[in-house]
């Protein structure tokens, strides 16, 4: 359980934090990149549109309870928080985001049941429940999240296709009802991985390059809360990820990879600490 303590560990750090914000930073509009309260789902990444850019970073903590087999299944706890960051500009390095630019935090457990059908596909079926916090507002919001996952993999000559698909339903609530609101996304995607791996310090790491589709049914909202909103029916973001890294800070499978999502006048450039779906 040290992913507990250690997302425990920060989330009181930032609730302390945010005790320290200055009266205009109060006064600030909360980054709009859709609902605050799904920045889990939407990963980390800089997000730009109509002349605005905000930064989500998440960390990934989760905790194996049992490892699925083909014979037995395995459960996951997944406790990934995750941070806004408003009043950022852009990408020049000499005005990345500081703590005192923390604008929303979320945190929201979640449980897998990982079922292996076959050797090559395994069904998820998951739930997350948790809140996010508002530090510019103090308003704190309570998140539902239901879903399913599936993975199947095709070997080739060279390497291993996997294609991921994921159907979520997520639902926030405020002490207002008639300001609760619903997040649907259907994603699909493809993920390469080479058999063909890259020797480094003495180990063996795989390259991965993706594509996803992300499917909106009911329309997205980017930048909600700004002058000029944008509706982003579906999204598409190409990438590329390195796994098999040795065990670092907190990750203990540890994947890097760098990807770009773009659709409806939007671009987000992602960071990856993990598969890319």
């Amino acid at each position: 359980m040290k992913a507990f303590c250690c997302a425990c560990l920060l989330f009181s750090l930032f609730a302390v934090q945010s005790s320290t914000l200055n009266a205009a930073t109060k006064d600030s509009s909360t980054f709009g990149i859709t609902n605050y309260a799904f920045a889990s789902y939407i990963g980390t990444g800089f997000y730009s549109t109509s002349g605005q850019d905000v930064f989500v970073f998440q960390l990934p903590f989760k905790h194996i309870i049992k490892q699925e087999t083909v014979e037995e299944a395995g459960w996951r706890l997944n406790l990934p928080l995750t941070l806004g960051f408003i009043n950022f500009s852009g990408l020049d390095s000499e005005e990345l985001p500081e703590l005192d630019d923390v604008g929303t935090i979320t945190f929201l457990p979640g449980i897998e049941y990982r079922k292996k059908i076959t050797s090559d596909w395994t069904l998820i079926p998951f739930a997350d429940y948790g809140f996010a916090r508002d530090f510019n507002h103090t308003n704190n919001v309570l998140i539902i999240g239901l879903g399913i996952k599936s993975y199947v993999n095709f070997h080739t000559e060279d390497g291993v296709l996997t294609l991921g698909n994921r159907f979520l339903y997520a639902r926030e609530s405020k002490e207002e009802a008639e300001s609760n609101s619903d997040y649907t996304r259907i994603l699909t995607g493809l993920n390469y991985r080479f058999d063909q791996q890259a020797r480094v310090a003495g180990g063996d790491l795989g390259i991965n390059i993706y594509y996803a589709n992300y499917y909106y049914p009911d329309d997205l909202v980017f930048l909600d809360r700004t002058t000029s909103p944008v509706r982003v029916g579906y999204e598409n973001e190409l990438g590329f990820t390195i796994d098999n890294i040795s065990n670092f800070l907190f990750f203990s499978e540890l994947q890097l990879g760098f990807g770009v999502r773009f659709g409806n006048d939007i671009r987000v450039y992602r960071l990856l600490f993990s598969a890319p779906f």
